[in-house]
């Protein structure tokens, strides 16, 4: 009687199993927006891929596969509600009216300015007016500081000259050429933390002289997708709270800390 009872048994065990194995849920990641979000090796890489993988780690039923795409792709994948979830948009509801809901927020970005510390002898605490008479640097295809600022421009109050990355900006300011650089704070961290590792900066050298801008990063979710992912709930709750929870352990802070230490002990990879 052992082998048929054994049998019996059997499918209702492996049953169990396949119930318990957690889903695997594909994100959508940009696959071109260093440090935060890229593609390297076939690999998605970057803080939020970070984050998400450590997000990952920590739900129960579910496992998060990430697929770096052109950002562009990703939107209209989402529109079409054939993929469920894209990282990291901005919220912006009405711009978007096929992305809802979306994650607690992953992340904080910040625009910033950075100037030589001889250019700031003097308080310049209103953006952009005391900046008038300044050369300032940005990357080349963004437009980045407000419309005072761009108006400021437009009059010669403020110049500017553009190059195709931080490091060419940094770079500038640090020997004299420009006064302030403009752009993304983490991603002139980063690059900062390289040059100096590289011998080509000193911290004294350049003052955080304004914050321009911020923005929270999240997870973007279809609504496009009419019961293709039925599961999207129960994933959403989960990773609201591995979310939470990591901005609330640090692990969030942890992971940008590490980035910025491999700038420091490691030369520059380019993206």
């Amino acid at each position: 009687m052992r082998l048929p009872i054994a049998c019996r048994l059997l499918p209702a065990l492996l049953s169990a199993c396949c119930a318990a194995a957690p889903r695997t849920v594909t994100i959508l990641t940009d696959n071109g927006y260093p440090p935060y979000s890229y593609e390297a090796a076939g690999e998605a890489r970057g803080i939020y891929n970070d984050i998400l993988r450590a997000a990952s780690e920590r739900l129960r039923g579910f496992r998060i596969e990430l697929k770096p795409v052109p950002w562009k792709r990703g939107l209209a994948e989402l529109e079409a509600g054939r993929a469920l979830a894209l990282s990291p948009p901005y919220y912006r509801p009405r711009d978007r009216p096929f992305m809802q809901p979306y994650s607690t927020p992953m992340l904080k970005e910040k625009v910033v300015v950075y100037c030589r510390t001889a250019v700031m002898g003097r308080p310049r605490p209103a953006w952009p007016d005391d900046y008038q008479g300044l050369r300032f640097g940005s990357n080349a295809g963004f437009r980045l500081g407000g419309d005072a600022f761009w108006a400021l421009i437009g009059l010669n109050r403020i110049m500017l000259e553009e190059a195709p990355d931080a490091r060419t900006n940094l770079m500038k300011v640090i020997r004299g050429h420009l006064d302030c650089y403009l752009n993304d704070k983490l991603s002139i961290d980063l690059e900062l933390a390289r040059l100096q590792q590289q011998g080509l900066y000193r911290e004294s050298e350049l003052r955080e002289a304004a914050t321009v801008s911020e923005e929270q990063g999240y997870v973007g979710f279809t609504d496009r997708d009419g019961g293709r992912f039925p599961y999207k709930q129960g994933f959403l709750r989960e990773l609201n709270q591995a979310l939470s929870a990591m901005k609330r352990d640090g692990s969030v802070d942890r992971i940008v800390g590490r980035a910025l230490e491999a700038a420091r002990t490691q030369p520059p990879s380019s993206f």
